[in-house]
């Protein structure tokens, strides 16, 4: 009876993994690459390294047109598969003419959002992924909550932060991640959304997925429930994408604010400027084999 069982249990994860994959893949979640890539011929080359850049968009409906709360991160897996980076963006970043990286994304969409990040890294964007807040809190409750550490005590709705480490879910995470607790034009918001990665990451890492199916099939139907994705991101490069990630130990996964300055004009508006000193040695890291050591070399300052 009990080998009955477990072949009964193994057949229904085996179905709900496949349901799980053919909602991924479906084609209502294919986002066309003319929607999302800009011109080849303006793009950096393909390599045998990998990026995904991945943006999160919160449910307000008086924001839905508005980049500024969203998370947009690029996770880096270079062609030795040795280490990895994700770096979040602070949407709030000058990119030129006086115009921030949220409003020119907001005028211009997906494809402008990828040339703005592939200019500011100097590597191509190999796949391209939006995920809705209230599945991205799916998973999240599905794992157990994840801890993060904030800098400050702040409030966001109905959702207390205290200053150490909180215990995110699916009603708290947006909150945390979207809130600008601090006059800082969305520095701390990008560092929180930073916290939230590295425990996601971290959790997804640890969480036992690949050794229950049940669950991991969970999580990549929640997963699935709210997410655009370019046509190449199928479910099979998903997953080889995310055994890199598992078979890296964490030191060898950095999750760091991309380098930015701030400055504070005499009306009192905070300006940021993606940090013209640390940005050349970030684009030369992620073109050459230093990588590692850069990498967490900002980690240890604090980015």
């Amino acid at each position: 009876m009990a080998k009955l069982k477990k072949m009964v249990s193994a057949v229904g994860s085996i179905k709900d993994l496949n349901s799980a994959r053919a909602e991924f893949d479906e084609a209502s979640r294919v986002l066309p690459d003319e929607a999302i890539f800009p011109p080849d011929d303006i793009r950096p080359a393909t390599t045998d390294a990998r990026t995904l850049l991945l943006r999160i968009t919160h449910a307000a409906e008086s924001q839905k047109t508005n980049s500024q709360g969203d998370t947009f991160a690029a996770i880096h897996i270079p062609a030795t598969n040795d280490f990895a980076v994700v770096m979040t963006l602070n949407p709030s970043a000058q990119i030129e003419s006086g115009q921030t990286f949220a409003t020119i994304a907001d005028e211009g969409g997906w494809p402008v959002i990828v040339a703005m990040v592939e200019d500011i890294l100097g590597v191509r964007i190999d796949h391209a992924t939006e995920l809705e807040a209230s599945a991205l809190g799916a998973v999240i409750n599905e794992l157990g909550g994840l801890p993060v550490y904030s800098r400050t005590a702040f409030s966001a709705g109905d959702v207390e932060f205290i200053e150490g480490t909180n215990n995110l879910n699916a009603s708290s995470v947006g909150a945390f991640a979207t809130a600008d607790p601090v006059d800082d034009a969305g520095q701390t918001r990008t560092r929180n959304q930073r916290a939230a990665l590295r425990a996601l990451i971290q959790a997804l890492k640890t969480g036992g997925l690949a050794k229950d199916p049940n669950k991991g099939a969970t999580v990549l139907g929640h997963f699935a429930s709210g997410i655009h994705h370019d046509k190449t991101l199928t479910t099979l490069e998903l997953g080889k994408i995310a055994n890199s990630l598992r078979q890296l130990e964490s030191d060898d996964i950095a999750v760091i604010t991309i380098p930015t300055t701030s400055r504070r004009e005499d009306d009192g508006t905070v300006i940021i400027d993606l940090d013209a000193e640390a940005m050349p040695a970030l684009k030369d890291a992620l073109a050459g084999n230093d990588l590692p050591d850069f990498f967490r070399y900002l980690v240890s300052l604090g980015y």
